[in-house]
């Protein structure tokens, strides 16, 4: 192993690693991917808090499916989170919180769905409580998704998208019957 790549290991950030061996970060990419390593970096260390927390939601279907394959690994920025064989899925998140807070003191889960609309065959909606503990899984087919950039999940009234849950312990069997 290079040390480009051991240092790349150990940060998996571009910039951190390539401080650390004095060179600019382009020419640390470049020699990465001439060494054929694959450049994703760490979204829980250094992403965005709602990368964080879209990361959290990640490693729960991972726990809940052991068998994906998270394709964040893969590649940077993938159209999709995971494969569990030729299934697409895109894993979404929200806590809870009042999407008109002048009208209406419902709280709701809020998915945003335009990006992945077209590259997925799932969608998996994990809605959290505040304490960022799994409330509800929706999992919703793409036929059913197609053309929407987002949905609202009011919590604790009825809902066209409370039909599509499923609950944790059936998600991994749901989707190995494929």
């Amino acid at each position: 192993m290079t040390i480009e790549r051991e240092l790349y290991e150990k940060h998996k950030n571009l910039k951190l690693a390539a401080d650390e061996l004095g060179i600019k970060w382009p020419t640390l990419y470049a020699r990465l991917k001439k060494q054929g390593v694959q450049v994703t970096g760490d979204k829980s260390r250094y992403g965005s808090s709602s990368d964080k927390l879209a990361n959290m939601a990640e490693q729960e279907f991972l726990k809940l499916v052991p068998e994906a394959k998270n394709m964040n690994n893969v590649e940077w920025q993938s159209k999709f989170d995971m494969m569990v064989g030729d299934i697409r899925i895109d894993v979404k998140c929200s806590l809870p919180r009042k999407l008109q807070p002048h009208k209406s003191s419902t709280l709701s889960w809020a998915f945003s769905l335009k990006r992945q609309n077209f590259e997925c065959d799932f969608m998996v909606c994990f809605g959290l409580n505040e304490d960022r503990s799994v409330n509800k899984v929706i999992v919703i087919p793409h036929e059913f998704f197609n053309g929407l950039q987002t949905i609202s999940v009011p919590i604790g009234r009825p809902s066209k998208w409370h039909e599509y849950t499923v609950e944790k312990e059936e998600l991994r069997d749901f989707f190995l019957s494929f």
